[in-house]
Formats: structure tokens, C-alpha cells, sequence
């Protein structure tokens, strides 16, 4: 914490963060003993902290303390150097780590029920085998009802089959306060999964609270674009023929036959015109609003976030973008461990023909997510400045705020991204209330082909290149 802060700018600052769109609706504030904080769903489907009660000046410190992108709370080298530094060794944009590897899982289901390799599931099994813990905490389908309309949960698994169904990436948005309860009120030991920004906020609250840091052993953290509202999931629902309030599941990566790693499909579970529940599923290339790049139902704060591959975790696992896998079609996974007790894991497993790893350079990782890397380094050095310069608060970050030295294509990028988030929650909540998904085609189609435009190669460059390769054909005559 920041002791030179007076409690009033401090009781500013946590309004601030929750009404300037910096939460993420984690539920660490409201995870804290006796909180007057709820989390719940705003007007776009974004899960957001909202104050019921009262939070008094003396109060208010612990609550920013555990916030992610409050700039009150420890950022994710200090974390890292806390945790790993004593045998890891430090990457600027990895964090801490130990190896680094390419790999899936060879026995069991693992890979097929899993979105890529089946590495992330795999540990958790493992962990339970080896009694190294006795339950996960993990993501599974949630039935929607009049309590609570979410798809997914966090829920705690213990057995092989209930961690095996709470496999596959859910590009949805979560939050931990009753699971957290949950740790603290039962006891066991525990390993959790989750994205970045709530890997660091598991870290934080451990720093307050000593039965979550006695309790949870282990953190496995997932490689992530960026963290999508509800409307995401109701898109793709929309798009199979079912309307999104008659959605009960859906299946963001099913893996088709034949096809690579990257062109997988989605499901959506649910009924038409009130008939029996059924399974639609389409490629995502038939689907619009599919491209990760335009930043559909994006929460703010992610555009403010520069941890890319979870640096605060023990294990992080995503999928490995590189040309010697993309095209497997059952997936291959991307790890970076950080505890030697892991480490240990994945290699008796490897020399047991269990596990297919093979150990990559540190910037092979790093090719595999570049897109992350370049929008959370360079496009966030300009986007600090843009907020900057118009006078906004915003967090503080390991990246430095940077104007000058950037390409035009570059910056309209930069500013066409921020807007087609913003206008990508406005644009569907107006198709909701017109029960039309042609409504939010036709607002963001603009902005769409605006962004489009912006990676197409300028006519003069395509014209030049042309004629060098005619040129080299006419010499080759000759």
C-alpha cells in the first residue's frame, strides 16, 4: 500500500476503480470478512462489485489492497519475487520460471475432452493422485435459474470424473466470493484454476487472510486474450438459432475432425420455441464476432492489464500458436512452471510415457502468444497514454505510458480497439431490446471493416511488391 495516501483520496479511489469500469467483478473486496460488497451483473452482462452497505474511511484500505487494478495492491513482480524468486529465474514478459514446455496429455481422455492438450485438467487429476490436495476449485456449467442466471460457477471437485467435466475454456465471466466462503468455512487443502488478474487476486487475499494462504497449495493459471460478458455466449447462442434466454449451456471449443487446433467450433445447448432441449453446433469461421482481435463484450479493465500468461500462478497452461502444432487437431498445450514441485510431476510423468512434452526456449512461448503480448505491452504503452492525456485516472502499470515513436496504423489500431469494445456492449443490449441480432451487425459493421481495413496491405505496397516480382521474372528470362 501506498501509506502516503489520505483515506479520503483512498475512499475515492475505490469508487474510482468500481464505477470507471476497472472491476472485474473477481469478488475479492467482497470475499473480505464482513463486507458490505456485492457482486453482481450490471446492464451489459458484466459482473461488477456494487456496494450495499457501508464502507467506512477506516475500511476501505484492505478492500483496494486485494483489487487487481485498484494501483493499491502489489503488482505482479513483487508477487513473483515473493513466491518464485528463490528458484526460478525472471523473464520480463514470462515472469518467474523454471521450464517451459510444448506437450499433451497421452493416456486417459485427457486430450480429447479437453479445448487443446489436456495439460490443465491432467494436473489437477494429478494433484488429487498424489494427495497433494484434497479438492479443485474449477469452472463448471452452471444451470441458469431465478437466483442466479449464470452459466458457469466455480465449483470444488474431488473426484476424477467430476474433474474431468469441469474440463474446456469458458470464455465467461466468473466470480469467487461464495467459493471462497466455502475454503474458509471447510477445511481440506486446495488447488484453484483461473485467469491473470484472478490468479494475482487469490495472491492478495492470501496476504490478508492466513486459513485462504494455508489452504490453497496451488495456483494454476490460464493464458488469457481477455475476459468477455455474458453477451459473448449469447452472440454465438443467437447465431445457432436459439434466442439467449432460452440458452441453458454452451461449448465454446469443440474440436472438429480434420481441422486444426485453431478452427474448432461451438455448441450451444438450449430450446426453440419452447420445444425439448437441443445441441446446435457451427464452426466459428461461420460465426460472426469470432475474431479475438476486435475485442467484442471486453471489460475495460483488461485493456489496462499486462500479465498475459498468469505470472502469479505455479503452472500456467494455454494453447500453443506455433507452426509446428497449430494444425494437430486435438491441440497441444503451452506450460510455464514455476514450482519445482510441479516441475518434478510433469517430468516422472514425461519419462513414463504419460505426458508428450517437448522443452521450449522461453521465446517460443512467447511467439505463441505475440498477439497478447503486443496489445498488453506496446498497444498498452499507447493506450496509458491516450488515458493519460485526456486527464483519466487509470492504474498504475509495469509498462511506462508512451506517445511518440508509434506508427499511424499503429494508433488507429490502438483506437479502434478501445472503441469496438465499447461499442460492442451498447450495440447488443440495443439488439436485446429489439430482439434482433441484425441490430448489432449493422451497428458494429462500420467499425468492423474499419478495423478490417486497418491490417489490409496499403494498394502502393501491393503494387510495388508486384513489380519487384515481375522484375525478377523478366531478369530470370535473361
Amino acid at each position: 500500500m501506498q501509506e502516503h495516501k489520505e483515506i479520503s483520496e483512498l475512499t475515492t479511489l475505490f469508487d474510482t476503480v468500481v464505477k470507471g469500469g476497472y472491476c472485474i467483478g473477481c469478488g475479492a473486496c467482497a470475499s473480505l470478512e464482513k463486507s458490505p460488497v456485492k457482486v453482481q451483473f450490471d446492464d451489459h452482462k458484466k459482473l461488477q462489485a456494487r456496494v450495499v452497505g457501508d464502507i467506512t474511511d477506516d475500511s476501505i484500505a484492505p478492500y483496494l489492497s486485494v483489487c487487481p487494478f485498484s494501483g493499491e495492491s502489489l503488482n505482479e513482480d513483487e508477487i513473483g519475487k515473493d513466491l518464485f524468486s528463490a528458484h526460478a529465474q525472471k523473464d520480463d514478459k514470462l515472469g518467474y520460471f523454471i521450464n517451459n514446455y510444448a506437450g499433451y496429455v497421452a493416456e486417459d481422455s485427457f486430450r480429447d475432452r479437453g479445448s487443446s492438450g489436456g495439460m490443465g485438467t491432467w494436473i489437477l487429476a494429478e494433484l488429487i493422485k498424489r494427495k497433494l490436495v484434497d479438492y479443485v476449485i474449477h469452472i463448471h456449467q452452471h444451470t441458469p435459474d431465478e437466483t442466479n442466471p449464470s452459466l458457469f460457477a466455480y465449483t470444488i471437485s474431488s473426484t476424477y470424473e467430476e474433474i474431468i467435466s469441469g474440463a474446456k475454456s469458458r470464455y465467461y465471466p466468473i466470480e469467487m466470493t461464495e467459493i471462497l466462503a466455502s475454503v474458509k468455512n471447510n477445511g481440506g487443502n486446495y488447488v484453484i484454476v483461473g485467469i491473470p488478474c484472478f490468479i494475482k487476486t487469490i495472491r492478495l487475499l492470501s496476504y490478508q487472510d492466513a486459513v485462504l494462504k494455508e489452504r490453497i497449495k496451488f495456483c494454476i493459471g490460464l493464458v488469457c486474450g481477455h475476459l468477455k460478458s455474458a453477451s459473448f455466449a449469447d452472440m454465438f447462442s443467437w447465431q445457432t438459432g436459439i434466442n439467449p434466454k432460452q440458452m441453458t449451456a454452451i461449448d465454446f471449443r469443440t474440436k472438429l475432425e480434420g481441422q486444426g487446433a485453431n478452427r474448432y467450433g461451438v455448441t450451444v445447448s438450449g430450446k426453440i420455441d419452447d420445444e425439448e432441449v437441443i445441441r446446435v453446433s457451427k464452426p466459428v469461421n461461420q460465426l460472426y464476432g469470432t475474431n479475438w482481435g476486435l475485442g467484442f463484450f471486453k471489460y475495460k479493465a483488461c485493456d489496462f492489464c499486462d500479465d498475459v500468461v498468469a505470472e502469479n500462478a505455479d503452472l500456467t497452461v494455454g494453447d500453443a500458436w506455433l507452426p509446428k502444432y497449430v494444425n494437430e487437431t486435438k491441440g497441444t498445450n503451452i506450460i510455464i512452471v514455476r514450482n519445482p514441485i510441479l516441475d518434478r510431476i510433469l517430468q516422472e510423468a514425461s519419462i513414463e510415457g504419460r505426458l508428450n512434452l517437448d522443452n521450449l526456449d522461453k521465446s517460443d512461448i512467447v511467439k505463441s502468444q505475440s498477439s497478447g503480448f503486443n496489445h498488453r505491452r506496446e498497444g498498452l504503452s499507447y493506450r496509458l497514454y491516450l488515458t493519460d492525456k485526456e486527464g483519466d485516472w487509470r492504474p498504475k502499470k509495469r509498462v511506462e505510458a508512451k506517445g511518440n515513436g508509434w506508427k499511424k496504423r499503429f494508433k488507429d489500431i490502438q483506437k479502434t480497439r478501445i472503441r469496438l469494445a465499447q461499442e460492442s456492449h451498447i450495440a447488443f443490449k440495443k439488439a436485446l431490446n429489439q430482439d434482433s441480432f441484425a441490430v448489432f451487425e449493422k451497428e458494429m459493421s462500420p467499425l468492423v471493416t474499419k478495423y478490417h481495413k486497418l491490417y489490409q496491405t496499403p494498394l502502393w505496397r501491393r503494387v510495388m511488391r508486384k513489380g519487384k516480382k515481375i522484375v525478377k521474372k523478366l531478369l530470370g528470362k535473361k
